[in-house]
């Protein structure tokens, strides 16, 4: 199954102003289901590409592969960069805007790290 079975047709864009090297094409949810649903059922994000929800803490109970979970704050800072396993229950991160869910090892190929910035591309 697709993973943009649930997202938006419009893709944003996150970028790292000081690393011109780190840009990641985002969906969000569609509402409600849209948010609960998440990326169960799917194989994969992609590489470079990413899911991104409101949250502070995210589970990967039910899902089918490994991700990277970046804890964002609401400036963009980012706090805490994981990986994953499927089953499982992450840490709750106070501070955290967003999450964002890729792909296990797409954070350390894209150089994603704690303390950089992830922003809207303008």
């Amino acid at each position: 199954m697709d993973a943009r079975a649930c997202f938006t047709e419009e893709f944003l864009y996150l970028i790292d102003p000081d690393n011109p090297r780190i840009c990641v094409e985002v969906w969000q949810p569609i509402g409600l289901f849209g948010h609960a649903r998440g990326l169960l059922g799917a194989l994969e994000v992609g590489r470079g590409r990413g899911f991104m929800l409101r949250a502070k803490q995210v589970h990967t109970v039910g899902m089918a592969f490994p991700i990277d979970v970046i804890h964002i704050s609401r400036k963009g800072v980012v706090l805490r960069v994981r990986t994953q396993q499927p089953g499982r229950v992450g840490r709750f991160v106070l501070g955290a805007r967003w999450v964002l869910e890729m792909d296990a090892g797409e954070a350390d190929r894209l150089g994603i790290r704690v303390g950089g910035r992830l922003v809207p591309q303008q």
